[in-house]
């Protein structure tokens, strides 16, 4: 029987699973990629991805090739009622934080081929189609996972690490000691993706359809695709719904027929709100639907995956690179199962106002809206738990756990958007001088270790220090964020939420000594 060596074996090779093995392929880490599947599933499935998600893909893939990709919102994401009045109207066009319009849709296949180059051009990733995980076995210090390809071998891999990123059925789950949380909510609803044959302004662009009759969500599938879902009524089943003839009649009332649309494909998809309670158990890690299952009225399903596979890398590699122990990864589910957590509950708002099928509580429901009272939506989390800076008084924990922001700079003669020219690291940023200024030698050593780069963001890079790493602030918004936030320096994670900020540069030495403090708790001594 083969046998073959890999830093981290990953089962599944949907979004999550290319962003995860592409960021530690990117590192030179051997990366061995699974999927049961000979071939990339050829359909649509997610369409909406945010900025946070935008600047992540960023790290793999060109700013040109995204554009290409991704469509931006130019208007207002309209929820009407029956009566096609305006209950709720949504501003999908702002921009981000994080350097990339808030909304943006695309087509998943799309997106997968371009990941899929930007994996296989790494030399240490090896995408293998076509090979089933059938057995997994857990030691000390590796895991042993088989694998079994189309024409029946059998081979097996060793690695230090086997994440599952391997859907709701995950082969990796079954194999590990985790129970299931599940907030009872189940729906089932037609997705129908078509492409136009002609030119056609939609108006509005994205539309939530609250009609008691049939929920309905029309939203883009990305450049010349469109997406609706309808909602099955109470007595209809899976088998009622799912076929082309219902498509096409659920279609004809927005005068889509098969003249000037190809019906590309049609599918039920139940929508539940569950995740596992544990996502990493020893050498086995779960991420994407694997270990969370979002409904959709948020479009954060993929988007939390891809923030898992973010969260991981730069763990993993401090692990693989010796700098930290394994222990670190107990800091993976701290963080990402209350903030997944998050998104599941604001996601099952959002549903709980659509998926409205009595006329009578329909009727309330408008008037609520009408009258101003309906309850806020939640706001988009944060992180709150992990590896993140509270300070004693509090005083510096406004933007604890938050996004921080990327905006063009130009850097070492490159002009472009921050992580393009700068990099996807660990970076403390100030606008008043060079943070390295404010900081002992052994701190500096320390972040250094680390891969921390120290950034001074300015105005102009004239009358600075030689030694002063300068990002110019070529349109301003970088004064405009920190002049918002009150905040003099910022500790950025490579996952690019804010370990920490302080509103006085002064005071980053409190920051870099809790940071300290919380990953010495991790490190391998350099004696053993």
């Amino acid at each position: 029987m083969k046998k073959e060596l890999v830093d981290v074996a990953i089962v599944g090779y949907g979004p999550v699973s290319k962003l995860l093995a592409a960021l530690l392929g990117q590192k030179g880490w051997k990366v061995g990629v699974y999927e049961r599947f000979s071939e990339a599933y050829p359909l649509p499935r997610a369409v909406h991805l945010d900025d946070e998600v935008a600047r992540m893909l960023q790290s793999i893939l060109s700013i040109s090739e995204l554009e290409r990709i991704l469509q931006p919102v130019p208007d207002l994401y309209e929820w009407r009622n029956a009566e096609q009045q305006l209950l709720l109207a949504l501003d999908f066009s702002q921009d981000g934080n994080s350097g990339w319009p808030g909304h943006l849709f695309f087509n998943q296949p799309e997106l997968e081929k371009v990941m899929d180059v930007a994996c296989r051009k790494l030399p240490s990733v090896n995408v293998q189609m076509g090979n089933e995980a059938i057995e997994l076995k857990e030691f000390e210090n590796h895991v042993e996972l088989m694998v079994k390809d189309l024409q029946g071998e059998v081979r097996t891999i060793h690695a230090k690490y086997v994440v599952g990123c391997d859907g709701a059925n995950s082969f990796v789950r079954k194999n590990m000691d985790t129970t299931i949380t599940d907030l009872g909510f189940a729906a089932d609803w037609l997705v129908v993706d078509i492409v136009t044959k002609e030119q056609r302004e939609w108006n509005p662009m994205n539309l939530q359809l609250c009609d008691p009759a049939r929920p309905t969500t029309v939203v883009s599938g990305g450049p010349g695709k469109r997406r609706w879902e309808f909602m099955a009524l109470p007595g209809e089943t899976k088998e009622d719904l799912n076929n082309e003839d219902v498509a096409w009649r659920l279609l004809e009332p927005w005068n889509i027929n098969s003249s000037n649309a190809v019906l590309e494909r049609h599918a039920v998809y139940t929508f539940k709100a569950l995740w596992a309670n544990d996502w990493q158990k020893g050498r086995l890690i779960l991420a994407g639907d694997a270990a969370h299952l979002t409904p959709p009225f948020m479009g954060q399903g993929m988007c939390s995956g891809l923030r898992d596979s973010m969260n991981l890398a730069w763990k993993l590699d401090l692990i693989l690179s010796g700098k930290a122990a394994d222990s670190i990864l107990e800091t993976y589910t701290a963080e990402r199962k209350p903030h997944n957590r998050e998104v599941v509950e604001a996601a099952l708002f959002l549903g709980n106002v659509i998926c409205v099928t009595d006329l009578v509580e329909a009727r309330k429901r408008d008037e609520a809206f009408f009258t101003g009272g309906v309850p806020e939506f939640p706001e988009f989390p944060f992180l709150t738990e992990g590896i993140l800076y509270q300070s004693a008084d509090g005083k510096n924990n406004k933007y604890t756990g938050k996004l921080s922001f990327q905006g063009h700079v130009e850097y070492r003669g490159k002009t472009g958007l921050f992580d393009d020219v700068v990099g996807s690291v660990w970076t403390i940023m100030s606008p008043v001088n060079d943070p390295k200024h404010a900081l002992s030698e052994e701190q500096i050593a320390f972040l250094e270790d680390i891969g921390v780069k120290f950034i001074e963001i300015s105005e102009s890079s004239e009358d600075k220090e030689a030694l002063s790493d300068i990002a110019v602030d070529i349109d301003g918004k970088y004064k405009q964020y920190f002049k918002e936030t009150g905040l003099e320096a910022v500790v950025v994670r490579p996952d690019f939420y804010l370990f920490g900020g302080t509103d006085s540069l002064a005071e980053l030495p409190l920051l870099v000594e809790d940071l300290l403090k919380q990953i010495n708790r991790f490190l391998i001594p350099a004696t053993a």
